[in-house]
Formats: structure tokens, sequence, C-alpha cells
């Protein structure tokens, strides 16, 4: 038997400057609420965890070809939002936001991350949210549609920048060969620990999410086996998977298990956000992924197991993505690591429930996904 869950999809994701801070509440299990401390120590602003951070975010684009899995350190981010990639390309991009790796244990010597990947305009309003040090390897420049550039006005927030590649690279030497040898322009890896060490400026915190330590929280949602996603291929490319022993997600691409190098084990992640955008094709040479990043949209929430769905908001690129659920409350996640998929809103996505239903947004795609392999590009 299939459910069929059907959502009025509009509107597309945004992320931006922010400007002032309200700390993180954190509720314990009896309902209390912490404030998270703004640097030195207390409520992680990224994951909810207790840390010793301060917040000196960074924003690093990491490849997801196949030939650039297992990526190094993606465990090791607070945030990763994936986002469809060009038009032509049926590969997935990685933005991760790292925060609370450099002071895991006291404070590592060493967080390689990488391969590290160019930027798209619109994963630069992503990082605004943030205001973190921006880590890339090049990116459109000067091309014959100035919008999709990222030294335009999607740029213009960004304070400080590792870049690799064109002709505004800077903090070029943060960036080593990996392991294999291979060239650092096509498989440049970073060490996040030494960036966050260049830092020049003073980031202004965003806003945290709302976190709970209460494992009972959404107990009275539908719990979940899994869940998968298209991007630009068939439901299933990318999977969740639901672990009721350690209450964690696996992430799984095209049904295998997806590690960290640096690890050797299956990333893990406790929250998974479903954010559905429009996307088109901006007009170029070469055609680029068009994403209108302000406005509202449905969203799905995944969190202690439990599927829940709601919206997101963003009125303007000086606003903060915000998560409801269809009650209107802010969302609740459980602290640790979240990513967030910003999903175009024409494919389907299928979620599978313990006693074996399934329920499928935007059920009427579910024939016209694209048929094909992943691109090696």
């Amino acid at each position: 038997m299939k459910k069929i869950l059907l959502i009025a999809l509009v509107g597309v994701m945004a992320v931006s400057l922010f400007c002032g801070f309200t700390p993180a509440r954190v509720f314990d299990e009896s309902g209390g609420t912490s404030e998270a401390a703004g640097a030195g120590g207390g409520t992680s602003p990224t994951t909810g965890l207790q840390t010793t951070s301060t917040y000196k975010p960074v924003f690093v684009m990491i490849d997801n070809a196949t030939a650039a899995r297992p990526q190094s350190g993606i465990q090791s981010a607070d945030v990763v939002y994936e986002t469809p990639g060009d038009v032509d390309d049926l590969d997935t991009r990685l933005a991760a936001v790292f925060n609370d790796a450099m002071y895991v244990d006291g404070a590592p010597e060493k967080v390689v991350t990488g391969a590290v990947r160019s930027i798209r305009y619109y994963h630069q309003w992503i990082q605004g949210e943030w205001d973190a040090l921006l880590v890339h390897m090049g990116g459109p420049d000067e091309t014959n549609n100035p919008e999709s550039d990222i030294w335009g006005e999607s740029g213009e927030h960004v304070k400080q920048r590792i870049n690799g590649a064109g002709a505004h690279s800077e903090n070029a030497d943060m960036f080593f060969e990996n392991d294999e040898g291979d060239p650092i322009e096509d498989f440049a890896m970073t060490d996040v620990v030494a960036d966050e060490k260049i830092y020049d400026y003073e980031p202004t915190m965003r806003k945290p999410f709302l976190y709970s330590t209460d494992t009972n929280l959404y107990s009275d949602m539908p719990q979940v086996d899994g869940v998968k996603l298209s991007f630009s291929s068939n439901p299933g490319w990318v999977e969740y998977r639901y672990d009721s022993g350690t209450n964690k997600f696996t992430r799984y691409m095209s049904g295998e298990a997806i590690t960290d190098k640096n690890t050797g084990n299956p990333v893990e992640v406790q929250n998974v956000v479903i954010q559905y955008v429009s996307t088109g094709a901006m007009p170029g040479d070469p055609p680029r992924r068009q994403m209108t990043l302000t406005g509202e949209g449905p969203a799905e929430f995944y969190i202690n197991g439990r599927h829940m769905t709601g919206t997101w908001e963003r009125p303007t690129y000086d606003d903060i993505t915000t998560f409801k659920l269809d009650s209107g409350d802010e969302v609740t996640f459980a602290p640790g690591n979240t990513w967030i998929a910003v999903h175009p809103n024409d494919k389907p996505v299928v979620t599978t429930y313990a006693d074996g239903t399934e329920s499928v947004t935007n059920e009427a795609a579910n024939g016209d996904s694209e048929n094909g392999s992943e691109s090696s590009d």
C-alpha cells in the first residue's frame, strides 16, 4: 500500500548575510532551555553540541563526482548543503560548513577535506548566511551572462576567500595534493584547522537552529526506514537509511554506502532536511543552473527517525532561512550534524516508513526522472 504525499511546491531557497544573533535555545528533557555561548565554549550554534569553539566557520565547496568519492572530511562538517550541479550534469555539489571540527578533543592538528570544487553564484548566498570564510577552486567569471558570475552581486558580501583558481585567486597556498598525488587543480585538498587560523575579520554569528536533547522528540510522528532523493537522476540516487540503534541516518549513493576517506567509516547524519526550490536553466554559453534563492516553499524533515513536513521561508537575502512545521512551530533539531538537500521541486522524493508504506512527494514527476548514469566530471 502506498500513502501519497502531495505537496504544493513553490518558491526557492535563500541564504544570505545576517545581522544580529539570538542565542541557541537547547531544550533539556524536562523542557527547560539553556543558551549557547557565542565564543569560547557552551552550546555550538552549528550543531547544538557542547563545545569549546568560537564562531569562525569555514565554508568549503566539495566535489561529489564519482571520481572524487570517497571525499575526505565530510563527516567532520557541522552542516552540509547538497545542491544540483550544472544543467548538463547529473552530479550534485556539496557545500560544507566546518566550525566544531576545529575544537573536537581540544584542538586537532589537522582536519583535511576535499576534493575542493568550484563554486556557483547560489552557493555564495548560502555562504553569506553563515558569514563564513569561503573556500573554493574558482567558478564562473566574466561569462556572457554576468548574473552567473561569482564576482558579481552574489559575491559582494564575501569578506575573505581561499580560492585556488582564476584571475581572482587568493590564499591559494592553503591547498595541497591528495594522498594519491593527483594534480591540485583536479583534486585540491585543504586543512580547515589551518584555514580557520587565517581569518582576518570577525564573522557575524548566524541565528542558530533550535535544538533538543530529548530523543523522544516527534515520537508521535511516523517512523521511517529511510528517504530516497532524485536531484537530477532517478529516486534512490541519493538515499538516507535510518538506524534506530544509533539514531542516525547513513548516506548512500546509487545503493552504495558513502564513507569518509579520513575515517573509512560510513557517513552518518543526525538531521536530514529537504528544502524544495525552483530550478531552471540560465541563458549563457554554457548554460548555467538557475536557482531562485528567495521566497518560500515546502520542506520535509527527518529527525530522530521521524518524518515531518513543513515549510521554509527566506523573504530577502538580508534575512535567514526559517524552517517551520505544518503547525507553524519552528523545527527543533537533534544535536549533531545536519544535511540540507536543496532539491528541485519537480523531482520525486520517496519516504519509506517502518510499517512498509511509502509517501511520494512530486509523484507526478516519478516517471519523468532522467535515466542514465552519473557523470564523472
